[in-house]
């Protein structure tokens, strides 16, 4: 079996190479790592999504490809502003900073941030025309996705600490607080969860682990039942839905106690919108530059690879129109295995 998936996934990269999917745009800067874009990894992820068959898998990848093209993903992350980057970021489940007991990292959301103010901001933003200077919405999710496929992805399979070490990180767990939802709150999201969905399906197949429910209403069945009309149905199977007396005992099977959120019951302090909260092995794995001492800045951060089997996180985005590309921590590839 592991000799006919080796053949198949040789034949889908052959595939690829053809059609000229696993070459970089012009804006790609030299050193940047193909982490979440073109890697084996990521291409792993759609062959498994389409249950290794090949020409599903290829139409498929061809699409995710194309539409990252015409969004101009890649330059998008050297360039959104740090500002429009973070307030993507409190529309959308992000990385807490902690890992679950697999090691794969913990994303959050509150739906009750996800209210009438903040759907109005994400329809005017959806609708920016082309010749707009700031990014669509299309275009902030994506870099928002690459932040967890190009960034947290492989940091976290760089980390020693899991039972399997050898394997990639390709997954996230996602909590998501329910206890706000409401039937006219899911009408209002309807449009923005089949967006999600959508992006999430179509360009990032097989990144969700499981999706944990949190605290949802009584009524609940209802609520669910118009939301799965809007999502896509492989992402409708990983959800859990978890009662509030069923929260804590739950999470805690898959998550220390120390990294699940105080809402759940845990001892972990999460505030809508936060910056990664980085874990001690974490920190400690990462040879800091300064000013950055275990702290990571807000904005994208991608992996480039250096001489000396060294790839260090540069922080890329724009302030005040200028790019920047700081220099925030190094891994030292030959250090970690």
């Amino acid at each position: 079996m592991a000799a006919h998936e080796s053949a198949t996934f040789a034949q889908f990269s052959r595939l690829c190479a053809e059609k000229g999917l696993l070459q970089g745009c012009d804006d790609v800067k030299e050193g940047d790592r193909p982490d979440g874009v073109a890697d084996e990894t990521t291409l792993r992820r759609f062959l498994q999504a389409r249950r290794m068959d090949l020409s599903s898998a290829l139409c498929q990848f061809e699409e995710a490809t194309q539409f990252r093209r015409e969004k101009d993903a890649l330059r998008v992350y050297d360039r959104i502003s740090i500002d429009d980057f973070e307030d993507t970021r409190k529309l959308y489940p992000h990385w807490t900073g902690r890992r679950d007991n697999q090691g794969l990292p913990i994303v959050m959301i509150e739906t009750v941030h996800l209210d009438q103010k903040a759907m109005a901001h994400w329809r005017q933003t959806r609708e920016l025309s082309g010749q707009s200077s700031s990014p669509d919405m299309a275009q902030r999710a994506l870099a928002h996705f690459d932040y967890l496929t190009r960034f947290v992805f492989p940091l976290c399979s760089a980390l020693r600490d899991r039972s399997l070490p050898s394997q990639p990180v390709t997954k996230a767990i996602y909590l998501v607080d329910g206890s706000s939802l409401c039937l006219r709150q899911a009408w209002n999201v309807r449009d923005f969860s089949q967006d999600v969905s959508g992006i999430l399906a179509t360009c990032y197949p097989e990144t969700i682990d499981r999706i944990f429910l949190c605290n949802p209403p009584s009524y609940f069945a209802q609520i669910c039942n118009l939301l799965k009309k809007f999502i896509d149905p492989v992402t409708a199977e990983k959800i859990v839905v978890l009662d509030s007396a069923d929260v804590y005992g739950t999470l805690n099977k898959y998550i220390h106690h120390d990294y699940i959120p105080v809402q759940f019951g845990g001892a972990f302090e999460y505030t809508h919108g936060m910056l990664p909260d980085l874990c001690p092995v974490t920190r400690q794995t990462l040879r800091w530059s300064p000013p950055f001492n275990g702290t990571l800045p807000p904005g994208p951060i991608k992996w480039t690879e250096h001489a000396r089997g060294q790839i260090k996180a540069v922080a890329t985005g724009t302030v005040d129109g200028v790019e920047r590309g700081l220099e925030v921590a190094t891994l030292d590839i030959e250090e970690e295995k």
